[in-house]
């Protein structure tokens, strides 16, 4: 699974504060909440500010903010129950491999699709997974 498709499970839940069902069974999302979250991720899918200078430092600090959001979230909606730990798993992995990833080290060499990709997340009005599609 790539790092995209582990967010747009991600994102496919809402991070509620409910308490956990003793069944183990998955939530289901009422429609109207369903019809925002895909609302939601359209938006975040689109980069919105392309013309931004190469700045490393804030790239990997937006960058890495944005995969450990998405880590968290994924925690909570694991414990509330709207995701199962198979898919939480499957979630989590490659967003803790490209966690890894990115650092100051890996932005300032950067090349070609990897270096826009940095050049993208040094806007903090991109999110990471819009810079991501966008640039890999």
């Amino acid at each position: 699974m790539t790092w995209t498709g582990a967010w747009l499970l991600l994102l496919g839940m809402p991070a509620m504060a409910l308490p956990e069902r003793a069944d183990g069974a998955v939530r289901t999302l009422p429609p109207q909440v369903r019809e925002d979250v895909n609302a939601i991720t359209l938006q975040l899918l689109k980069v919105q500010d392309a013309d931004v200078e190469l700045s490393c430092p804030k790239a990997v600090e937006n960058a890495r903010w944005g995969v450990e959001t998405m880590l968290e979230v994924g925690e909570r909606n694991l414990q509330d129950g709207y995701l199962g730990r198979a898919d939480y798993d499957r979630m989590a992995a490659p967003l803790k491999t490209r966690l890894e990833t990115l650092t100051l080290a890996d932005c300032e060499n950067a090349a070609g699709a990897r270096r826009e990709f940095y050049r993208c997340m040094s806007s903090d009005y991109n999110h990471v997974m819009a810079c991501a599609a966008a640039h890999e």
